[in-house]
């Protein structure tokens, strides 16, 4: 009996070393690396029951549950905030960062409620993902907070304002992909910045689908193969990304809908070159899909070492898209 429960113990604690090591893994290497890291939120939550039961027990097991959650600190860290600051009227420069799905549910005001909702936060530059720069809308959010902006009408569905002069502008991917990172360079009193707003590429899974057992069942490979190849093209975009901001001449700002959950090789590797805004200064889970898969947080805010967060906050109860807005205020330090 105590070799089996030796076996399991030892086996347990592979496996979850496994699965916290899969976010060290790029999916253009090991495709279902992407597949394993899902499971890390999974794993830690069973290492804390295991470690409430053992200790309940009294028994010596729980150093090793112990040792396993101790392991995992970086991946709690990325999940849950309780210490942070919500405050959006600190002085400094406030971002705005949204995936709009096109405002879809916004129109039947004629956008009215958007320009109203934009000018009682009254951010400094905002990066809108899924944006339909073929409207009135464009023209209106710009004069209505003077803003100046960066858009390529004809070639993604992204956009910045700002508030400051605009100095330059780019797209990164081609101009045939759907998904794109738009970037410009801003002026903020006299300390240029390089913003990037980014939407990388989507699963393309229908919720609608799987929220059943026999949804789950039925939708499993094309789920699942959806799920790999979408991590993989967002490692590639991720690549495109870092290599170019770490030629940037200025401070880089990153927002964006990176559709990829905190527990990801493609998360983790952002994150080890630029601060997250969530991590510094967010509260709770800090949740921005609010449509029919539950607790994702796939907008982020990143950013070098010349900016300060001061506060962050998700807005919740903001309801024009199936993501919630996130904002964020910044000093700008050289």
């Amino acid at each position: 009996m105590k070799s089996l429960t030796r076996f399991a113990l030892t086996s347990w604690f592979v496996l979850s070393l496994l699965v916290y090591g899969s976010v060290l893994v790029s999916p253009k290497w090991v495709a279902y690396s992407a597949l394993v890291s899902v499971g890390v939120p999974i794993i830690v939550v069973a290492n804390l029951l295991l470690l409430i039961a053992a200790a309940i027990m009294k028994t010596t097991k729980a150093f090793y549950f112990l040792v396993l959650l101790l392991i995992a600190i970086p991946f709690i860290n990325v999940g849950i905030s309780f210490s942070g600051n919500d405050d959006l009227e600190e002085d400094g420069l406030k971002i705005l960062n949204y995936n709009v799905k096109f405002f879809v549910d916004a129109r039947k005001d004629n956008y009215s409620g958007i320009i109203s909702w934009i000018n009682a936060e009254d951010p400094d530059i905002i990066c809108f993902q899924e944006f339909q720069p073929q409207t009135s809308l464009v023209e209106r959010i710009r004069k209505n907070g003077n803003y100046e902006e960066a858009i390529f009408k004809d070639r993604s569905n992204l956009v910045i304002y700002s508030k400051y002069p605009i100095l330059d502008k780019g797209l990164l991917l081609k101009d045939s992909e759907l998904n794109n990172i738009l970037y410009a360079d801003i002026n903020v009193n006299g300390d240029t910045i390089r913003v990037y707003s980014a939407h990388l590429e989507s699963m393309g899974i229908n919720p609608d689908k799987i929220q059943n057992p026999d949804g789950i069942r039925h939708e499993y490979e094309s789920v699942k193969m959806k799920f790999l190849r979408a991590s993989n093209s967002r490692t590639e975009q991720i690549d495109r990304m870092l290599v170019h901001a770490e030629n940037s001449p200025y401070p880089v700002f990153i927002a964006g809908d990176f559709n990829d959950v905190p527990f990801s090789y493609n998360y983790f590797k952002i994150r080890r070159k630029y601060s997250n805004a969530f991590e510094k200064k967010g509260k709770g889970l800090g949740v921005t899909y609010n449509g029919k898969i539950p607790y994702l947080r796939i907008d982020n805010q990143f950013f070098s070492d010349s900016f300060k967060p001061k506060a962050f906050r998700t807005i919740n109860n903001v309801y024009f898209s199936d993501h919630f807005p996130v904002i964020g205020i910044y000093e700008i330090s050289r």
